[in-house]
């Protein structure tokens, strides 16, 4: 009965050396998993516009619907005040509908937006712009405009043979020529590289911040 106490004692410093022992190893195996960080997103709403800047050139003539297209963010992209999609970053598109110029008809070309690259995270993204129609108003103001002044800027060469002939041939490209190219190939839609183009966000995106 005398060897109680004792027993207790002993029962006690094994317990603390075993609970130091473990503490020990936790500490040692890295078992102790700090709680994660989180990481904070901001939606780029449905709706928002996106300005592009095209850095592949592409024609209604050549082009096909899947036809890949890369280019960049022109203006930031902002979101309650933050710039959440910077300038400069990169962006990928497909070839959304196209239709060649046919005799008589004009051409078009329209672009879909499919992702977007920020600080190294690829986004996908549904967006869709206005298609572009050869010898609208729009295409003009895009520098869309290819086979008309193209054409008669042909046909001024070769007929004077001179640079002169050239410029006279572009003149009448642009208004002249008009009947003659629509009743060849007609317009083809014509969008070169540093081409200026607003897309449309159809869904929003969670970038992070």
């Amino acid at each position: 009965m005398r060897r109680t106490p004792f027993v207790l004692t002993a029962l006690l410093i094994a317990a603390t050396f075993l609970s130091g022992c473990n503490d020990s190893q936790v500490a040692q195996s890295g078992t102790s998993v700090a709680p994660e960080k989180t990481v904070a997103h901001l939606n780029v709403p449905s709706g928002t516009s996106v300005d592009v800047t095209l850095a592949t050139a592409l024609t209604s003539e050549t082009a096909g619907v899947g036809d890949a297209w890369h280019g960049s963010i022109q203006n930031a992209v902002t979101v309650d005040g933050k710039n959440i999609i910077p300038a400069g970053s990169a962006v990928v598109g497909t070839v959304a509908s196209v239709k060649p110029a046919h005799k008589g008809d004009r051409a078009m070309l329209e672009l879909g937006l499919t992702s977007i690259t920020v600080d190294g995270h690829d986004y996908r993204v549904q967006g869709t712009m206005e298609p572009v129609i050869a010898g609208s108003t729009r295409a003009r103001n895009l520098g869309a405009i290819g086979a008309a002044t193209a054409a008669g800027a042909l046909v001024g060469n070769a007929v004077s043979g001179s640079t002169k002939g050239t410029v006279i041939g572009a003149v009448v490209g642009g208004g002249a020529a008009t009947g003659v190219v629509s009743q060849t190939k007609g317009w083809q839609v014509v969008l070169k590289d540093g081409t200026p183009l607003t897309f449309t966000t159809h869904e929003s995106v969670a970038v992070r911040l």
